[in-house]
């Protein structure tokens, strides 16, 4: 019996075949996902009750986990044979993958911007990362919908290729900002003496090592036979991937305090203010670095005063009257108030 997606196809459409293999594979990995989705979604709650208020860092983390879990059930339900083949089911599996990309890219630009001083620098990274990942969303819509509605077979052969070229753009892209971040910590951190950002930059050259074999293990499933079984690993990878954004973030926080520089995530609101107390806030589009200093002078010389050895029963202070001398050689008497 032929299966109405809908759509008028080039041929019948041919449903989906899965494997004993494929549904166990898929299952193993949707179970997995599940299990570590609960460490990830504890991990948020902390940095939600952290926060002062609900600011786009956090909506971004709340959306990214919710777009997983939508793809994942979405996925496997599809895959288990659960939700029957049409637009509903590849129009939300598209939906989810475009919240994922677009709020993981922008958190890791989020935690960029903490080193970036000048709003217009802010602006132009976020708007250039944004408008590459938007521009490749809509040519994946464009072309991984029909494909799966096998509307022709022109869009399955352009979707069996730009999925591995997709994956290879973001895989280039995540390192490319991870590399900047490196690079920036390096030089506006490390060279100005905080020595203590070692442990930071060290840090973030492992975990990045982990997230950028994510991104290869994601490239590497576009080769397997069954494209609904590589979908089921794209919601593991970003959620890996999101739990190791919000560890960095609070290790660069953890270890910015122990040297005096206050980093928060949009807690306190976005003003920038030089005090005379020598303190000095700088808003970063998300992200604000308060920097303290405190100036100590030492004079040389012996004390001009010295405290009184006070009894603590005594409830009563005793005021003197000081005498002083004025220029025409009368005397003043003073009582202290």
């Amino acid at each position: 019996m032929a299966i109405d997606v809908g759509f008028k196809t080039e041929k019948e459409f041919e449903p989906l075949n899965v494997t004993r293999g494929d549904l166990i594979l898929g299952s193993i990995v949707f179970g997995f996902f599940f299990g570590f989705a609960i460490n990830v979604a504890w991990s948020a709650i902390r940095e939600t009750r952290r926060a002062r208020r609900f600011s786009a860092y956090i909506f971004m983390i709340w959306l990214e986990i919710a777009a997983d879990l939508g793809f994942a059930i979405t996925a496997w339900g599809y895959l288990s044979g659960h939700f029957p083949p049409g637009i509903g089911v590849f129009l939300m599996v598209i939906i989810c993958w475009i919240c994922q990309v677009q709020c993981l890219m922008l958190i890791i630009v989020n935690r960029l911007c903490i080193l970036y001083s000048e709003p217009r620098q802010r602006l132009v990274l976020k708007a250039t990362v944004a408008g590459i990942v938007g521009c490749i969303s809509i040519a994946t819509g464009c072309i991984w919908i029909p494909a799966q509605l096998q509307i022709n077979h022109r869009y399955i052969w352009l979707n069996h290729w730009w999925d591995r070229v997709e994956k290879g753009i973001y895989l280039l892209l995540d390192l490319s900002l991870n590399i900047l971040f490196i690079r920036m910590v390096k030089t506006r951190l490390v060279k100005h003496g905080l020595k203590k950002y070692d442990k930071v930059m060290r840090f973030n050259e492992y975990i990045i090592i982990v997230s950028i074999g994510m991104d290869v293990l994601l490239l590497g499933t576009t080769f397997l036979r069954n494209t609904f079984v590589y979908c089921q690993f794209h919601p593991v990878v970003y959620i890996v991937k999101l739990q190791i954004e919000m560890t960095m973030s609070r290790l660069l926080i953890k270890v910015a305090r122990s040297t005096g520089i206050n980093v928060y995530n949009e807690e306190k609101g976005g003003i920038t203010s030089d005090s005379l107390s020598g303190n000095k806030t700088t808003n970063h589009g998300g992200v604000a670095v308060q920097i303290q200093t405190q100036v100590f002078t030492h004079a040389e010389g012996p004390d001009e005063y010295e405290l009184d050895r006070r009894d603590v029963k005594d409830q009563t202070l005793q005021l003197q009257e000081a005498e002083s001398v004025n220029s025409s050689g009368e005397i003043i008497k003073v009582s202290p108030v």
